[in-house]
């Protein structure tokens, strides 16, 4: 009977301890991001030759109220597009000049790069070279347009503030460059 006794009290402790509950720490997540549909609003400001559509949820900044330079900052995503528009004519560079500097700034990015991608674009407006950085990148696309005259150039960087890996900002990536794209087709330079 003893022996009875023992094995019912062993198989109740094993019991027991099968029933404690584990603690397995969880896996990392990844953040949920809800993209709006795609909707433009018309930029226009007297003095600066150009007018594009950019998406409507973006906030303009200017780095001076004189200047066409800008900022469109994307609060929802914490990104942002950084815009410089030059007078090649006033400032002395042709466009090769001014494409060759912006080319050799964006590769740069190449200590981090696992790929840049150069697709031209062109449309009856303009003509330029969109770029792909692929890669833990700081700037995941860029534009260097200039109009089919060639006096004006407008370069577009895009941003993130910051630090997650692009893998898991691809989505945001891929609709952002969506909307780059359709600055391309939106934009007109205008005629002095």
């Amino acid at each position: 009977m003893k022996k009875l006794e023992i094995i019912f009290i062993l198989f109740f402790l094993f019991g027991l301890l099968a029933c404690e509950n584990i603690q397995v720490p969880k896996e990392k997540g990844y953040p949920r991001i809800e993209l709006p549909n795609h909707t433009y609003s018309v930029y226009q400001k007297s003095g600066c030759r150009y007018t594009f559509e950019y998406p409507s949820f973006g906030q303009i900044g200017y780095h001076d109220p004189d200047s066409c330079w800008m900022d469109i900052y994307y609060p929802q995503f914490n990104c942002n597009w950084h815009i410089t528009f030059r007078d090649l004519n006033k400032e002395g560079h042709s466009r090769n000049e001014e494409f060759e500097e912006y080319r050799r700034l964006i590769y740069k990015h190449t200590i981090k790069a696992s790929e840049i991608r150069e697709t031209p674009v062109k449309t009856n407006h303009t003509k330029g070279i969109f770029f792909e950085m692929y890669g833990n990148v700081p700037t995941s696309a860029q534009l260097f347009l200039t109009d089919p005259a060639e006096k004006y150039s407008m370069e577009v960087a895009f941003y993130f503030f910051t630090s997650m890996k692009n893998d898991s900002l691809a989505p945001v990536i891929d609709f952002m460059k969506e909307d780059l794209l359709h600055l391309v087709e939106t934009i007109r330079f205008e005629e002095e």
